[in-house]
């Protein structure tokens, strides 16, 4: 657990690859999570249909839910998550019925913004008072955008589109040959994979690229094998994407992050581009 505050709770999850949770179904625990996947797995949640969980959205799950997770990429699971009181599930509208639940949309600048809180929060002497408050806008930002639709007639196509461009992070996947794995036809997938997921399918990759680039430039990874590692064309290319989503450079954010003090700014900076 990273911070305790009032009505929240915030973690970091990690499960390896050769974890004994990928055997078996497992359990949510006490009260209701809010989920920021920061690697695509597959989660198939009781009595709800199985999702392609992605950085592009957050992932809810009600108390006691029981869920079972598959590795998509072979690096395991990792995720933040906030675990929300009874009174501020009220506050926010969060039914407690599982067939009502919906996983939001995440704006590029939400996704962020939850990913440099967790980095905040494990640096030590860090202003605890101001990480509740940003984790609660983070959470209320995170809430706001469902998708369309819930597509139920095309589910299987989308989530097969899903988990051919998460397991395919270095390079352009073709739409016909997305098409062809999810056996649709491509006008039809298009209409109902944005229904279902609020991206267009090149939104949905390209996010995807970019949200996975974060941990490589938080690690200080030379920005020209980052861009080729997610298929980019090089660094000036990556950096101007990455800019274009986020509202600030590559360098900017790994700058922040290691002063440390300006990451609260910085948040208040994305959250309020949201």
């Amino acid at each position: 657990m990273l911070l305790r505050d009032g009505d929240i709770a915030v973690g970091e999850f990690v499960c390896p690859p050769g974890d004994r949770r990928w055997e078996g179904e497992n359990d949510i625990g006490d009260g209701f999570h809010l989920v920021f996947p920061w690697m695509p797995v597959h989660i198939a949640r009781a009595s709800l249909p199985g999702m392609v969980a992605t950085p592009n959205h957050a992932v809810l799950y009600p108390p006691g839910l029981r869920f079972r997770r598959r590795n998509l990429t072979g690096q395991g699971d990792h995720c933040l998550f906030a675990v929300l009181s009874p009174a501020m599930c009220s506050r926010l509208g969060l039914a407690d019925r599982p067939e009502q639940l919906y996983d939001p949309v995440l704006a590029p600048t939400v996704w962020l913004g939850q990913r440099l809180l967790a980095e905040y929060l494990a640096r030590p002497g860090h202003d605890a008072e101001a990480a509740g408050r940003i984790a609660r806008t983070v959470i209320v930002a995170a809430l706001a955008n469902r998708p369309a639709s819930s597509g139920h007639a095309a589910r299987g196509a989308v989530e097969q589109a899903m988990e051919l461009m998460a397991t395919s992070p270095g390079r352009l996947v073709p739409l016909a040959q997305i098409a062809r794995r999810a056996h649709y036809s491509r006008f039809h997938l298009l209409r109902a994979f944005h229904d279902r997921t609020g991206y267009t399918l090149h939104q949905y990759h390209l996010q995807l690229r970019l949200r996975r680039s974060v941990d490589l430039v938080l690690a200080a990874a030379p920005l020209a094998d980052i861009a080729h590692s997610f298929g980019f064309q090089g660094h000036s290319h990556f950096t101007a994407r990455f800019h274009r989503a986020f509202g600030e450079t590559p360098s900017a954010v790994r700058a922040a992050v290691d002063a440390g003090d300006p990451v609260p700014e910085l948040i208040g900076r994305l959250l309020t581009a949201a």
